[in-house]
């Protein structure tokens, strides 16, 4: 058992300020070298978030030294020596011409990248930013030195097994929401802190893999992706240990999503049913997968959604079918028609929907009407998807951009059900196909 005497700093890491604008993440001595380790140029490093145009993490230097020659295509790491981190990466801008010598900006290829500490590195507690969340309103509140006048902090707590995550929002959150749809943009709108239950330690590797948990739990929380950016792990002491840095992603609206922003208690129900499919070695890897097309359907173009969909539900059966659950041998399995595939993952989790096409898919309905097919909302959604992908000639001309709407709202729905069904949550949702306001929710099918 851990100390829980342990004072948390449960603020920003970092000074974000303006909305927006470049945030200053470290200073060190920067070595950019070849592909053989050669020094090609040196200098003094800053390392950035930038949020516009795109945001990214972006490294600038300035040249002290009389080197630089050949930099362009031969730079391929930028070394921080007192940091010890190697950074894979390009160059974006050279400026020869600077009054300080050489400078230029260095973008690196991948991100998050840990600037300080590594995967053995012990932590007591990670703080993390939230950026263009949904504008919660959280199961407890509290104020600013107690004046309730103000805007209030919005606190949710997620708890899983050992780990337990608190979110809470700014008092600037309100207002950054509105500004948000209204400009777009980077905004910071929670933060984050992420703790053993029992105060014990854990390891920089074990922050890693919780913020990638995290990462993809609040982006299927949003219907787009949402991730902990710039995350700080401390010690005992409070002394910042371990660094991870990266930036958000630019999705400054929130697309429909099974989550109403006005009813937090539905995250901290999913969450533990969530966490148990993460880290279940047998489902990891399509749950993983199927949330990716789920994000990438829900903000596509329609048409591409319905194809994404139908992908996303195909490879989830699969997988509790004949993987998970043995229900069926794979070589029987992949030989059935596709609406047959998807109807024994919905008949096997016993979500009790509806199979036949309603009147909250008008257009899809009338179609199936038009064409005289069966009145079977999978089987629906099949033809259509196939419609896209082999053309008949007796539906050219003939399906108009509404009922593709109607078709990818519909399977999106049943992709959404089916995960928290995965998720064994049974709580209440926001309904796509239903709800009309923010606050309007129902409960989860088989819960009824």
């Amino acid at each position: 058992m851990g100390d829980p005497k342990v004072t948390e700093q449960f603020s920003p890491a970092f000074s974000f300020g303006e909305p927006n604008r470049s945030v200053f993440i470290a200073e060190d001595e920067a070595l950019i070298k070849d592909i053989d380790g050669t020094v090609l140029l040196s200098g003094n490093a800053e390392v950035r978030l930038d949020l516009l145009p795109r945001p990214r993490i972006h490294v600038y230097v300035t040249n002290k030294k009389e080197l630089g020659f050949g930099i362009g295509n031969n730079a391929k790491i930028l070394e921080l020596t007192n940091h010890r981190c190697k950074i894979k990466g390009f160059t974006t801008t050279v400026n020869p011409s600077t009054s300080n010598g050489i400078s230029l900006v260095w973008s690196p290829y991948s991100e998050p990248i840990i600037g300080v500490g590594n995967d053995t590195t012990e932590i007591q507690y990670v703080v993390f930013h939230l950026f263009n969340f949904k504008n919660i309103l959280g199961t407890s509140r509290s104020w600013e030195q107690g004046d309730m006048a103000s805007p209030s902090i919005e606190h949710v707590t997620l708890k899983a097994d050992n780990w337990v995550v608190e979110l809470k929002s700014l008092t600037e959150s309100e207002s950054n929401s509105k500004k948000l749809k209204k400009e777009g943009g980077c905004r910071l709108m929670h933060i984050g802190l992420l703790k053993k239950v029992d105060h014990t330690s854990f390891l920089g590797k074990e922050a890693t893999e919780m913020l990638n948990a995290l990462r993809y739990f609040f982006s299927f929380a949003k219907g787009a992706w949402c991730e902990p950016v710039c995350a700080v792990g401390f010690d005992f002491s409070g002394n910042r240990v371990w660094e991870s840095w990266s930036s958000p992603t630019e999705s400054s609206f929130s697309q429909l999503s099974w989550f109403d922003e006005h009813h937090s208690e539905q995250l901290e129900d999913l969450f533990p049913g969530f966490m148990r499919c993460w880290f279940d070695e047998d489902l990891n890897d399509t749950f993983h997968k199927v949330i990716y097309w789920y994000l990438n359907a829900n903000n596509s173009k329609v048409d591409v959604g319905i194809i994404l969909t139908q992908a996303a539900l195909e490879r989830l059966s699969f997988e509790y079918v004949v993987n998970v659950y043995k229900l069926k041998k794979a070589e029987i399995f992949t030989r059935l028609p596709a609406v047959d595939k998807i109807r024994s993952l919905f008949s096997n989790l016993d979500m009790d929907i509806p199979a036949s096409i309603t009147e909250h898919t008008p257009e899809l309905k009338k179609l199936a009407e038009d064409f005289r097919w069966k009145d079977d909302a999978l089987s629906a959604i099949i033809l259509v998807r196939n419609s896209l992908v082999h053309p008949a000639k007796k539906y050219r001309g003939k399906f108009k951009s509404a009922m593709y709407y109607d078709t990818r709202n519909l399977g999106l729905w049943y992709l959404e059900l089916s995960l928290l069904k995965l998720c064994e949550y049974s709580g209440t949702y926001f309904n796509r196909l239903t709800s009309e306001w923010i606050g309007q929710v129902e409960n989860v099918p088989w819960k009824n």
